[in-house]
């Protein structure tokens, strides 16, 4: 007796509604998008949106602040925010007595005398530099005791001494500046560097062996007036 033929069949995956059909042994991953990815793009995108936006608005939140630059001439009273200076002597010298001890330098030693106050509260000096004609930036010696640079006047009290800076040669080729800085940095969060500026002019290159002597520091007699 002939045994019946049976025809092979081939099994074909059911698809529910909205997907394509699948053949046996297809991955289910590969018919549809993965949901957790999608959710990934979403919040990248999300991200990506408020990272933009607080970049554009970080101007007004943080306001960029420039340095406030007040200028004068010796002798002149110059008002930079907290800070009132007033210089009324440059010397320059070879040898140092600084009331400590006596300092030699190979370049030159310029000692300012100035008086200085507070404005509305008591404030200091915080920042004291000699800038030459090249740009170049000189702050107050740290060989010196520089008494002057760790007091802090009351407004419109001046007290008067001496700050010393020590350069090389070259710096007074030039006309030279006096920078009084107010802070330590450019700016900071409540208000901006204010900056006093007065012109020196030229400097004279002092002779071997000149002493120039520091001013200990002093209330002035009958304040700015004087």
């Amino acid at each position: 007796m002939t045994e019946p033929t049976v025809e092979p069949t081939t099994t074909t995956a059911t698809a529910t509604a909205g997907e394509p059909a699948r053949t046996a042994g297809e991955p289910a991953a590969a018919a549809r998008p993965r949901r957790a990815d999608v959710v990934v793009t979403v919040v990248l995108l999300v991200l990506a949106v408020g990272v933009g936006a607080a970049v554009s608005r970080v101007d007004s939140w943080w306001p960029t602040l420039t340095a406030t630059t007040s200028r004068g001439d010796v002798g002149e009273v110059v008002t930079a925010g907290p800070l009132r200076v007033r210089v009324d002597d440059v010397r320059t010298g070879a040898v140092l007595e600084d009331g400590f001890d006596t300092l030699t330098t190979d370049g030159v030693w310029v000692a300012v005398d100035l008086a200085v106050s507070g404005t509305t509260v008591e404030a200091g000096l915080e920042v004291l530099e000699l800038r030459d004609a090249d740009g170049r930036d000189y702050g107050a010696s740290h060989r010196a005791s520089n008494a002057m640079m760790s007091t802090f006047v009351d407004p419109d009290v001046p007290e008067a001494g001496t700050v010393v800076v020590e350069v090389p040669a070259r710096a007074l080729e030039g006309d030279v500046v006096l920078r009084v800085l107010t802070e330590h940095d450019d700016a900071d969060i409540d208000r901006p560097q204010a900056v006093a500026e007065i012109d020196l002019g030229r400097l004279a290159v002092p002779e071997a062996g000149t002493v120039v002597e520091v001013v200990p520091p002093a209330l002035v007699p009958g304040g700015w007036d004087a």
